[in-house]
Parts: C-alpha cells; structure tokens; sequence
C-alpha cells in the first residue's frame, strides 16, 4: 500500500503516560517572538542537523518516527542529505502525530535521550528501519525495544532510561511541535527549503519516489546563493 502523509488535529495531550513526561495545554510553550527557519545551535532546544553548519541553505524536516510515509521518504532523504551535505544544512525536528501515533511521542523522546548521548542520527536510523517492529507495541514492549536500540548504540542504558522520562527531553519535543505548529505544519513529513514549505506534490515525490523534485530545488536555491551543485545531480 502507498504510505500516505498522515494529518494531525491535535498536538497537546495528558501527563504522564508509560514512564513518558507528557506536556498538557498549561506547558504550552510561547513562540510567537520565535523564527521558525532560524536554526537553533546551543541551549537546550538545539535542533538535530546535519550537513554543513555554515551553508547557506537550510532544509528543515518536520517528522514523526511512527508515520509510515516518513519511514518511506527516510531512504530518499537519507540519500540526499549524503549527496548535498557539501552544500546544506539539513535539520531534524519532533513533530509527533500522537492522536494517530502511539508510540510517536515514545519513540521520539528515544531519539532525544539518544541524542544527549551524541547518537541521535545513529537511533534516527534505527527507529526508521525497524519501525514495522514497534509501531504497534505497548508501553513495556516498546521500552525494551527501545534500550535494545540503545544497546546496540552503546549507550549508557540507566542515562538513557532517565533521559526518556525527564521533562527535558518532553520539552524539547514540545518546543519543536509548537515551533512547527506555528510555521502551519499539519502533517508527516512536512519540509521547509529556506524557510518556504516544500509543496506537497514536491514531498510526495519523496515519499513515493526518488526525491528528484525536491533535489531540483536544491539545486536552484545552491545556484542563486553562488554554491557548487553536486556534479551527481547537476543538469
């Protein structure tokens, strides 16, 4: 079956939910005076990048690791954050759908304790390839699933488990969804190329796909700002 972009409705939920801190509506975070496209480099909202620090061109995903059509955009993008790394600065942030996702929340504070332990990309591959395994698991199964990716990573297990559950991973899951909340992000996976939100024929091209519309339009925005195109993917 074609994976599908998944919408959501609602995006703040209850308290505590599996060991999870869950943020209600009084934790909401206050972004109005934030710039969504503004890339976050120190404190505790860093975003998740790769690729160039110093590029001029930013592509920011909006993501959650429970939909399946960002498990089956993951290769395409995987690809193309390799093929412009030169020449991009690709960033990664939390947008869980958890009215239709579970584990979206859970599976996202995983990545988040991975990455306070230097390894967000390494359980971001994890979670992608072996979502079918735990998409459907309950609050216990999904935990052991989860630190078994943890030890596999080499992770302290007891700073990974209290990661997991502490307010500061919640919040910074909760800052990214209020963040893209407030660029209009309603949808998995929803991209911004320099601040412009990717089309959705576009993103579907990379789900579906190969990617070849939205590397189109890196190479236009790498031209206009004087950069190299990749020689791969020039035309």
């Amino acid at each position: 079956m074609t994976p599908t972009r998944w919408i959501v409705f609602a995006v703040i939920v209850v308290v505590t939910l599996g060991g999870l801190v869950v943020l209600s509506s009084k934790d909401k975070i206050d972004v109005s005076s934030i710039d969504s496209n503004a890339v976050i480099t120190t404190g505790a909202n860093v975003d998740r990048t790769k690729g160039n620090a110093d590029a001029k061109i930013v592509l920011v995903e909006y993501s959650d690791f429970q939909c399946p059509a960002c498990a089956a955009a993951e290769p395409n993008i995987k690809a193309i954050t390799e093929t412009y790394k030169d020449e991009v600065l690709f960033v990664y942030r939390y947008f869980p759908l958890t009215t239709i996702h579970p584990n979206g929340l859970a599976s996202a504070s995983a990545a988040e304790a991975a990455g306070l332990q230097g390894k967000f990309w390494e359980m971001h591959d994890l979670l992608f390839q072996n979502q079918s395994s735990w998409e459907s698991l309950k609050a216990e199964q999904r935990g052991a699933a989860f630190e078994g990716y943890a030890t596999q990573l080499g992770l302290n297990i007891e700073q990974f488990n209290t990661d997991l559950a502490s307010k500061k991973v919640a919040d910074k899951i909760n800052y990214d969804r209020a963040v893209g909340g407030k660029a209009g992000v309603n949808s998995t996976p929803t991209f911004f190329l320099d601040g412009k939100k990717v089309s959705d024929s576009d993103v579907e091209d990379v789900v579906q796909n190969d990617g070849a519309k939205l590397k189109e339009l890196l190479n236009t925005a790498i031209k206009a700002a004087g950069g190299t195109v990749p020689t791969t993917t020039a035309n």
